[in-house]
Parts: C-alpha cells; structure tokens; sequence
C-alpha cells in the first residue's frame, strides 16, 4: 500500500484570504464614514409624511363558475384535475411532450389532500394510471387519452 503526499493548492485560500481583507477594509471605511458624518455636527434629517384617508366599502361580486360535466372527460390536458368528478380513473397514454416545458412531459398524481403518491417526467410516450379520487396533473404533454 502506498501513501500519497498530496498537496492541496493555496491559490483559492490565498484569494479567499485577500478577499476577505478587501470586504474588512471597505466596511471600516464605511463605517468611518458613516460615523464621521454624525460626529461633524450634520443637522437631523426632516421628513414629511403625507396621509391618504381611504374609505371602504363592501362590494358583492357574484361569480359564475361552469359545473363538472356529467360525464368524466378520457382525455387529460395539462392542468390538474380531480379523478373521478372531472376525468375518468384508468390508465392513460401520451405520445410525449408537447415542447412549452423545457424539461419534458412532467405528470404527478397525489392524495385528495395534495400528499403526493407518485410524479415523473417523460420525454417520449408514456403510459400514466390514475385511480379514483386522485388529482392528477400534467404539464407540457401531448393530451392524454384513456386506453383503459
């Protein structure tokens, strides 16, 4: 067995080490600055503050969202969607990425809770099973269609 005496090179503690002066030597001037200011009697600074009184008052907005279809859509598009009310439960396939996420064909499935159970990203045809009451997500993929 042969031991080796490596050594290490100086050249990053050397320039960590004058860096480190660097930043001590400017916040000293600063600082003497800052304080030689207040020591050479400056006057206090003034400042004006301007008030605006608002007044409230309370505004009823009545906002129409579209119900669920009746029928569970077989097709899932990118966005998140609740299995079983607005997308069937079953097994799904994509031909890949849809090329808006740079990263590929991202997917996720999680709990009705949000606790994630499972998510992947593809860069080719991918097969994706969905269970009931599952949210199950998509991002820049080719629209996924039900298969069984």
């Amino acid at each position: 067995m042969t031991t080796s005496n490596r050594r290490w090179p100086v050249w990053p503690w050397l320039v960590l080490t004058v860096a480190g002066i660097v930043v001590t030597v400017v916040a000293a001037i600063v600082g003497t600055a800052a304080s030689g200011e207040d020591a050479a009697g400056a006057s206090p600074i003034e400042v004006t503050v301007t008030v605006t009184q608002v007044q409230t008052s309370a505004v009823r907005v009545t906002v129409t969202v579209a119900p669920p279809p009746e029928v569970p859509a077989t097709t899932l598009l990118d966005g998140l969607h609740t299995v079983g009310v607005e997308v069937q439960p079953g097994i799904y396939q994509t031909t890949g990425p849809s090329g808006t996420n740079a990263g590929g064909c991202y997917w996720t499935r999680s709990d009705g809770e949000g606790g994630l159970i499972d998510n992947g990203v593809i860069t080719g045809p991918g097969t994706l099973t969905v269970n009931l009451d599952e949210l199950v997500e998509t991002a820049g993929c080719e629209p996924w269609q039900k298969v069984g």
